[in-house]
């Protein structure tokens, strides 16, 4: 019995390395993007924490100076209320998070001052989540409410990556059929 769970795990695993699977998340940028400088985020505010820590583990550096700089133009957090009961008060909201970015270049101009040239064209990233709101148990929906928007600037940021990805190996792909 335990040869068949051994064999049945090893061919699972061979099928799910064989085909490309990889863990969401885990994108290798590094060959596109290999360091980079925030721009409009405090690194010590909770979405700089996680931007940094998900660059990081695409295998981007994060440094003080570099010539490709990422540029958080909009973080942005709303809740409006999509629903009222017979008294009145609200009993679902509904969460928007919108993240900005762009990626530029520094580039040496005629003036010998630098300029930016922008790689990724601004963009916005948008993420709703609702979830039903109980007076009753506020701490509790407090926390949901937190929660949510954690999810939303991890989803933001995974969507982030995925366009800078998608974005640099477009260019590098038309750069080289260029020459």
């Amino acid at each position: 019995m335990k040869k068949i769970n051994f064999i049945v795990f090893f061919l699972a695993a061979s099928i799910l390395s064989g085909c490309g699977f990889h863990l969401r998340g885990s994108q290798d940028l590094s060959a596109v993007l290999p360091e980079v400088q925030l721009s409009g985020v405090n690194q010590h505010s909770e979405l700089g924490r996680d931007l940094i820590r998900a660059l990081t583990n695409s295998k981007v550096t994060v440094v003080d100076e570099s010539s490709m700089v990422l540029t958080v133009r909009k973080n942005s957090t709303t809740k409006r209320v999509l629903s009222v009961d017979s008294a009145g008060r609200a009993n679902q909201y509904e969460l928007n998070y919108q993240l900005g970015f762009t990626l530029q270049k520094k580039m040496q101009a005629e003036d010998d001052k630098q300029k930016l040239v922008d790689l990724v064209a601004p963009q916005t990233i948008s993420e709703k989540r609702e979830y039903l709101f109980d007076a009753n148990l506020l701490l509790a929906k407090t926390a949901e409410e937190t929660k949510l928007n954690n999810e939303m600037r991890q989803a933001a940021i995974l969507q982030l990556l995925r366009r800078l990805m998608f974005s640099l190996k477009s260019k590098d792909k038309t750069n080289s059929a260029v020459k």
